[in-house]
């Protein structure tokens, strides 16, 4: 069982929010399609991404999306958030994460957006992938801990 303990101060109001190094990249089958016809892909980078239970999709900065060179899918998706229609890309993707015991997600679909003003993370982990864990966060000792 993969256990990881993610610090989070909510009195904190430069805390962002409880947050987990991820790698993104194109899923393992985009990539071998695309070897296999003589594309390059870069090496993976390493991102910080915000655990976001009010979220129902995985969210990348567009800016970091062209980073690993996710295949878009999609072009004129629309997703609700802070109470506004956003209009973004589709992309399919993996994420792993890096320094744990959890388990690779692939293959994810990922939305990308602008992330205004945003810098303390590039990913907004969604519902799709916190349904995979338990996730506790217990107030005295300001930890938020991932159970897989």
């Amino acid at each position: 069982m993969a256990k990881v303990e993610l610090a989070w101060n909510p009195f904190d109001p430069l805390d962002p929010g409880p947050c987990i190094d991820v790698v993104v990249r194109n899923s393992r089958e985009v990539i071998e399609a695309g070897r296999s016809v003589g594309l390059d892909y870069p090496k993976p980078i390493k991102m910080r991404a915000l655990l976001d239970t009010g979220a129902s999709v995985t969210v990348i900065s567009k800016t970091l999306a062209k980073t690993p060179r996710l295949l878009q899918t999609n072009e004129g998706s629309e997703i609700s958030a802070v109470g506004a229609i956003h209009k973004c890309a589709e992309h399919a993707g993996s994420i792993s994460f890096p320094g744990t015991d959890l388990d690779p997600i692939d293959p994810l679909r990922i939305v990308s957006l602008d992330f205004p003003k945003e810098r303390y993370y590039a990913i907004l982990l969604g519902r799709d992938i916190l349904k995979n864990w338990t996730l506790t966060f217990d107030g005295r000792t300001k930890k938020v801990t991932i159970t897989a």
